[in-house]
């Protein structure tokens, strides 16, 4: 390899904005709003309003009059929190808690560029997950077909691709049965688990530069807005195949709570299939950026498995797009791909992480059956 190399430490996140719960999201897959901040459904989640100035003089009017008669007994020695324990977590905004989670995943994550070639590696740690090369104009020419023989579905899909512009957490809500009062840490693992994706999604999106389906196709002519960076690979396919790897994983560690776990662990990967393809009838995306971001979701998705302590490995793989290939997640699911221009590399570990685990516990306890039995 030769080239830059890039680091995951992103810096500071700041500016975090507004953000009224679990209810509306934004997202970079679509038109965005995940801000500067980069944290999406976490902006400003769990910071107080300020007070408005009738409230602030009201405070200060009642301490002024009141305050004095703490002084009539002993100051006392104040007991400190504990040192760098991840059970403060749950005394944290949720948005710093985002942050945390944010900070932990892109510290191991890093990259390699090979200019030659025109591939990028992503790595994790010191291993590879995956290794993805440019693919040709030629190639994106002929995945115009496959694009214009989508458009009949527009008419169909159009309240999907509008709803799903930003992160569809909703439809993912809708399989497992969640509510936002009781499973409030399940949705926040949902949650950082699109916003990692994203984030990831975009160094590769930013390196390799592929020009958008309607700059190259006169018909293709979306019917939402052309989001403004590169299409290969697909965003909304890297969160959407990310968050179902995860709560497959998730699903499958509550068997008790799902007996039908089956059925469910089809279902997510079936939502993530149609969230991604709806983004190809929307005009916005080729098949085969659906490829390189449904295995690059899936990578990111272990990995979060893997640092909430749930047992997973990453999978690595190489991709060459194969411009007359459609996308199947039937075929995906297989892993061996080798048709489509997947091919296998190293299988590895990651290690836990507190910050993760507690995520992933905090999540579990939200799917305890108080009838005896866990």
């Amino acid at each position: 390899m030769s080239g830059e190399s890039g680091s995951g430490g992103f810096g500071g996140f700041g500016g975090f904005g507004g953000f009224g719960g679990f209810g509306g999201f934004g997202g970079f897959g679509g038109s965005s709003n995940l801000g500067f901040g980069g944290l999406g459904p976490f902006l400003g989640a769990g910071a107080d309003a300020i007070y408005d100035p009738v409230m602030a003089q009201g405070l200060e009017v009642t301490e002024q009059a009141i305050t004095h008669v703490a002084d009539r007994y002993p100051e006392p020695v104040a007991n400190e929190l504990g040192f760098s324990t991840p059970a403060n977590m749950v005394l944290w905004a949720d948005w710093v808690r985002g942050s945390l989670y944010i900070t932990d995943f892109l510290k191991d994550l890093d990259w390699r560029i090979d200019e030659d070639d025109r591939t990028i590696c992503l790595e994790y740690g010191d291993d590879t997950f995956l290794n993805i090369q440019r693919p040709d104009m030629d190639c994106f020419r002929k995945q115009l077909d496959f694009m214009i023989a989508y458009l009949d579905q527009r008419p169909d899909r159009t309240p999907e691709i509008l709803t799903q512009v930003g992160f569809p957490i909703p439809y993912f809500a809708m399989i497992l049965g969640l509510q936002s009062a009781p499973n409030r840490y399940t949705f926040e693992l949902i949650a950082i688990t699109q916003v990692l994706a994203s984030h990831v999604a975009m160094i590769v999106k930013h390196h390799l530069a592929c020009r958008r389906p309607d700059r190259i196709g006169a018909k293709v002519m979306p019917m939402i807005p052309t989001p403004a960076h590169g299409s290969f690979p697909s965003a909304h396919a890297t969160e959407a195949f990310a968050v179902a790897e995860v709560l497959r994983g998730f699903v499958k560690h509550h068997k008790y709570h799902y007996t039908d776990f089956e059925r469910r662990l089809a279902l997510l990967s079936k939502l993530a299939e149609r969230i991604a393809v709806n983004r190809t009838v929307a005009g916005v995306h080729y098949p085969i950026d659906t490829w390189a971001g449904a295995i690059l979701g899936r990578a990111v998705g272990q990995i979060v498995l893997a640092k909430s302590h749930a047992g997973s490995r990453v999978h690595g793989y190489n991709y060459r797009a194969v411009g007359t290939k459609d996308f199947f997640v039937k075929e995906f699911l297989e892993g061996r791909n080798h048709e489509f221009g997947v091919a296998d590399i190293d299988v590895f570990k990651v290690g836990t992480s507190p910050l993760f685990s507690f995520l992933w516990n905090k999540a579990s306890e939200e799917f305890k059956l108080h009838n005896g039995s866990n």
